[in-house]
């Protein structure tokens, strides 16, 4: 009887025992599940992060490129989409990520690029001045003046000084007895309309700046504008 007792006995340790072995294992088996899907979510994470990461990259190089050359180069956009064109020649807008592209092809007027946020407005009015008080801006102080006007879309008063068929350029100046003031304004005519103007008479030039370079023992302070109409 005591055989048997003790049989028993050991039968139902044996049973215990396999009991706590199984919830062993699957406690184990659990935590290693458990931490396999940490695992999985890690990665995947990870992975959609470096998805985000590379597509913002690819977004701020494709944003830099258009900027650069718009504002720089005048050439693009490359990576904007044209949304709407304007009843004034065949001006255009384009829309980026985030930013605007404005291609101004107006009949005689404004014929640049502009970049900036979607607000930018179309706008074709231009800067009205004359060559005498750019002339004393730019003498005064050329680099502020230069940071201005830099872009912008200018109608000019002043004097034709000569012209230049081959280059199809004018220049209108301000000419300045002690040669002070004196401000060359090279304008690079988008017609040709100019060849039968008359020198030494009064001049409206518009169009838009592109470039100035400080006068040296040769030549004054010279501005240059761009895709200019002019009237005599």
């Amino acid at each position: 009887m005591r055989k048997k007792k003790n049989d028993l006995e050991l039968d139902s340790y044996k049973e215990n025992l396999d009991e706590d072995i199984s919830k062993i294992k699957e406690e184990l088996t659990s935590d290693y599940e458990e931490e396999e899907d940490k695992v999985k979510s890690s990665k995947k994470t990870k992975k959609i992060i470096n998805i985000v990461f590379i597509v913002l990259i690819v977004i701020m190089c494709m944003i830099t490129v258009d900027v650069v050359c718009v504002a720089r180069y005048d050439t693009g956009p490359f990576f904007a989409i044209k949304l709407k064109t304007y009843k004034d020649g065949g001006s255009k807008a384009y829309y980026g990520f985030g930013y605007k592209v404005i291609k101004y092809n107006q009949v005689q007027g404004r014929r640049d690029k502009q970049i900036g946020l979607w607000t930018m407005p179309y706008n074709v009015e231009a800067i009205n001045t004359s060559s005498l008080d750019l002339a004393i801006e730019f003498t005064e102080d050329a680099s502020k003046s230069y940071k201005r006007y830099y872009k912008k879309f200018m109608r000019i008063s002043s004097n034709l000084k000569s012209i230049d068929k081959k280059n199809k350029t004018i220049n209108v100046a301000y000419v300045d007895d002690d040669g002070k003031y004196t401000l060359d304004i090279i304008c690079n005519m988008a017609d040709t309309n100019f060849v039968e103007m008359a020198v030494d008479k009064e001049i409206t030039v518009i169009g838009t700046v592109t470039d100035f370079s400080l006068k040296t023992k040769k030549a004054p302070n010279t501005l240059y504008l761009s895709n200019c109409f002019a009237e005599q």
